[in-house]
């Protein structure tokens, strides 16, 4: 999930880090190189096959949560993903249940779609 990943990199732009320069920590560095890996390395997104059913897959942490919308491909071995959306938890989402977390990843995907 992206905005797991990028959380170092956002939570250091609230606060007083907003209204002057940032301090750039190693965790920051870590978090975008990660970041910049993943980019590069994510696989390809596949238009939608509206005649097959769609797979949708959600996921929470602490930090926030994410969802894959996928399709089996011809073969019905291999998932094509079609879209991937990720969400950073406000203070308030972070202390939501584990439950009500995984229900919020399926609330993302259905304002989003």
């Amino acid at each position: 999930m992206f905005s797991s990943i990028a959380a170092p990199l956002t939570d250091s732009l609230k606060g007083k880090a907003r209204k002057g320069p940032i301090t750039w920590t190693k965790e920051c560095e870590e978090a975008f190189d990660k970041l910049k890996n993943c980019l590069c390395n994510y696989p390809v997104l596949y238009s939608p096959n509206y005649q097959k059913p769609f797979i949708v897959e959600t996921d929470a942490s602490d930090q926030g949560m994410g969802v894959v919308l996928s399709q089996l491909a011809d073969n019905e071995t291999e998932e094509h993903p079609i879209i991937y959306l990720s969400k950073k938890f406000t203070s308030v989402e972070k202390r939501y249940s584990v439950s009500e977390k995984e229900c919020a990843g399926h609330n993302l995907c259905s304002f989003k779609t």
